[in-house]
């Protein structure tokens, strides 16, 4: 077993360029972004305490004790998407008069949480489904 060389963490370490849902149909929104730590947040204050329950919610998806108000979830995401976008930064988006989407922030986290698998769009039709009409079909036999 060879230890890691650290060029190559930084180069997993780099950013993305995704597709995020659009706010317009016909105008893609492409985004520079990088993963960020829901945990080094938590550390480093940006995440304040009173949302820590939010995050521990979000992060280990179980209930808070104090039970957890969908301001304070809502507030944690954001702040993760804020943090995953590079560029356009929520500022630029901001000066351009936009608002992130309900859809583009939990993409966004989806992002900061399982990377760039997580917002794959799924496929737009089933590749082996076959028209069969109105007659009952058997599935056949596993290999």
């Amino acid at each position: 077993m060879e230890i890691t060389n650290l060029e190559q963490l930084k180069q997993m370490a780099a950013c993305d360029i995704i597709e995020l849902p659009k706010f317009k149909k016909e105008i893609p929104f492409n985004v520079k972004v990088k993963r960020v730590s829901l945990l080094n947040l938590v550390r480093k204050g940006v995440i304040p305490n009173t949302l820590l329950s939010a995050a521990e919610e979000l992060f280990y998806g179980k209930k808070a004790s104090k039970g957890v108000d969908m301001k304070e979830m809502t507030n944690v995401m954001f702040i993760m998407a804020e943090q995953a976008l590079i560029e356009p930064s929520i500022e630029q988006i901001k000066e351009a008069g936009l608002e992130l989407t309900d859809q583009q922030i939990v993409a966004l986290f989806n992002y900061t949480q399982e990377g760039v698998k997580e917002i794959e769009p799924f496929p737009e039709k089933s590749k082996d489904n076959v028209d069969t009409g109105d007659k009952q079909t058997v599935q056949t036999e596993a290999k």
